[in-house]
């Protein structure tokens, strides 16, 4: 028995890691555009890039691990049904419960150490990212502008309709807001620069500028120039950022517990569904295993292609039901616990079935 637990755990690894870096990779493909952009394009540094990618990892394995123990489960038992070893252990006098037995206490022990994980690592890890990333934003704020999207800079609101490839800019619009008056700056093409200790110097051609009349409000003041120079005065200071409190999934459990008891109660399930959510995704993949390992088994014909076709669909279900249980508890229509669990209720059950019907056989 201990050889042929030796031997499943020993097949069962490689799946496991291999699936995990496939599928992390498949998940971070999106932010490695954005990150190769800040590189590449924007002169964020690779220490940053780096800095920042490690950042996002955490957030990915909450998802991707339990995805990766469901994955590696049904890859390994499809393996052995295909060769007939499912066969030959259960005629040794080895129940379905035996065979399984070293995956499930991996799975334990893994779900295990991903529910301090995502209660922990994952939110500080999220928290770190935002501060750093703003961070450099702040540091080089030319790195915020991109086509077509409204950008927020203090009390600025910054819209530039194309950037070329030399850093021309056309169609900029600029709304200034003071003391609740808007002054609105619009320029064909403008050049961007750093003006040190001052902020971001625009040197703007042929544009207009509309200032609101303080006296009259409602009405504009309106002149035209050819050419122009804009300074946007930033605060260039990044201490307050430390100040700023994270959002719900950038606070460890242990302090979302201490800020239910002081927040106001329209928002308190947000919290709460938040604080569920992270061990409802960290036991998981262990009761992935009680359905993905008899599934698996049960497979009579192309074993691993049935099992393939199983996981898929199940990944598919378990994050709608995922989803809309997450946004069930955070509106109140359910209690967050019961709500972010429901998808793990079913699944548990589903297995408890098949592993029944797999011992009768």
């Amino acid at each position: 028995m201990k050889i042929l637990n030796q031997y499943i755990v020993k097949e069962f690894f490689p799946k496991f890691l291999t699936s995990l870096l496939v599928l992390t990779f498949i998940l971070l493909m999106d932010q490695l555009f954005d990150l190769a952009d800040l590189l590449l394009n924007k002169g964020a540094g690779i220490l940053n890039t780096a800095r920042l990618l490690l950042y996002i990892l955490p957030s990915l394995f909450m998802f991707t691990v339990p995805m990766s123990i469901l994955s590696g489960t049904v890859l390994l038992f499809s393996r052995l049904n295909e060769d007939n070893e499912i066969t030959a252990i259960r005629t040794a006098g080895i129940s379905t419960v035996g065979i399984m037995k070293p995956v499930l206490l991996l799975g334990f022990l893994i779900s295990f150490i991903m529910t301090y994980f995502n209660s922990t690592v994952a939110p500080v890890s999220n928290y770190k990212f935002k501060m750093l990333y703003y961070q450099i934003l702040y540091k080089n704020p030319v790195l915020q502008f991109s086509e077509k999207n409204f950008v927020q800079m203090q009390n600025y609101d910054v819209y530039i309709r194309k950037i070329t490839d030399d850093n021309i800019l056309k169609g900029v619009l600029i709304y200034k807001w003071e003391e609740g008056l808007p002054t609105i700056t619009t320029a064909e093409t403008a050049e961007m620069a750093i003006a040190e200790g001052k902020g971001i110097l625009f040197r703007l051609n042929n544009g207009k500028i509309f200032q609101e009349n303080y006296k009259k409000p409602g009405d504009f003041n309106l002149c035209s120039f050819s050419n122009n120079e804009m300074i946007l005065q930033l605060n260039e200071s990044t201490e307050f950022l430390r100040r700023t409190e994270g959002s719900a999934r950038q606070l460890p459990s242990k302090v979302l517990l201490e800020k239910m008891k002081t927040i106001p109660e329209n928002i308190k399930n947000f919290y709460l569904t938040e604080y569920h959510l992270r061990f409802a995704l960290g036991w998981a993949g262990f009761l992935f295993i009680f359905v993905a390992a008899p599934v698996s088994m049960l497979a009579k014909t192309r074993a691993k292609s049935f099992g393939i076709a199983i996981m898929i669909g199940m990944i598919f279900i378990y994050y709608i039901l995922l989803a809309a249980g997450t946004t069930a508890g955070e509106r109140n229509f359910l209690n967050p616990l019961i709500a972010v669990w429901i998808p793990n209720f079913a699944v548990g059950i589903v297995g408890i079935i098949l592993i029944y019907k797999m011992a009768k056989k």
